[in-house]
């Protein structure tokens, strides 16, 4: 499955409310990809991508289960990525490994790979939004899932290629070889539709969660406009500026909000300036004063 990079947080200090919050993601993260894998994917032999998806290929073939058989292939693949890569994956990324793997072995343990729905199309899409929800919320923690994440880096230093592409080209070397295995490949269309859900739903969460914005502000009312956003606890950036076809000067206000706050600003620059142009932009993070600190 598609893999995404480790968020940075502020330094975590032992059994603190921080703490607590990114190791009860990993926790339950982990247990929804399971449900995902087990409820919705394993049941139908989908495999979308990723070491899992490859343990269900080897399943098929020794039927040993799937959390171990991915285990097995992430601890050298941890190894691997240690001494090509460095130390980037800690203590948090083992703990997600590990449960994943556990929570998937149990949850066949006890309830076996029941068949949900019969529909492939709903299976994929289900079981691709719930994984993408748990690797969402593993990735908010500030850990990784590893498994090819860890093969794409190292492939992508080596070959030089854009880690983008590498994931492409290893995912879908899994969906290859699965539908080789299984003879089947009418179920190809439905292992991708599972990825691309994966995909989106791990940009929804990480983006929906902790969604940052910054806009950029072109009004003659420029100085009401920078009240407001001081009466909102937040700073900005007077940039100077000019017209391309008039060439008069403007003063263009840069500034990071929150989406609620985004709103509020954009509904008072509207009230006041009906010729204003506002131009926002998602971003990732946002460090300094009002934000995370700058790591």
């Amino acid at each position: 499955m598609l893999q995404y990079k480790r968020k940075t947080f502020p330094q975590e200090k032992l059994f603190s409310a921080l703490w607590f919050r990114n190791y009860s993601l990993i926790i339950i993260g982990s247990l929804l990809v399971a449900l995902g894998y087990n409820f919705f994917i394993m049941p139908h032999k989908l495999v979308p991508g990723g070491v899992f998806g490859f343990s269900i290929i080897i399943n098929q073939l020794i039927k040993f289960p799937v959390g171990t058989i991915a285990l097995c292939i992430n601890i050298p693949l941890l190894a691997w990525g240690i001494k090509v890569l460095g130390g980037k994956f800690g203590f948090k990324t083992v703990l997600s490994m590990v449960l994943g793997s556990v929570f998937i072995d149990g949850l066949t343990y006890f309830f076996g790979n029941p068949i949900i729905t019969h529909d492939l199309l709903v299976s994929s899409m289900f079981g691709g939004v719930i994984i993408g929800l748990g690797i969402g919320l593993v990735v908010y923690s500030g850990a990784t899932t590893g498994g090819t994440d860890i093969i794409a880096r190292i492939l992508s230093k080596w070959l030089k290629v854009s880690l983008g592409q590498m994931f492409i080209v290893v995912d879908g070397l899994v969906v290859l070889t699965s539908i080789l295995v299984f003879q089947d490949i009418e179920l190809a269309p439905y292992c991708i539709i599972a990825i691309l859900c994966i995909s989106k739903t791990v940009d929804a969460v990480l983006m929906g969660i902790d969604a940052k914005k910054a806009a950029l502000i072109i009004s003659d009312k420029h100085e009401e406009i920078r009240d407001k956003i001081l009466k909102m606890d937040r700073g900005g950036t007077y940039i100077k500026g000019e017209g391309l076809f008039y060439k008069n000067q403007k003063k263009i206000i840069f500034t990071a909000l929150n989406k609620k706050e985004l709103g509020e600003l954009e509904s008072f620059v509207k009230s006041i300036d009906e010729n204003a142009f506002v131009a926002t932009l998602n971003t990732n993070d946002v460090y300094g004063n009002g934000f995370k600190p700058i790591q």
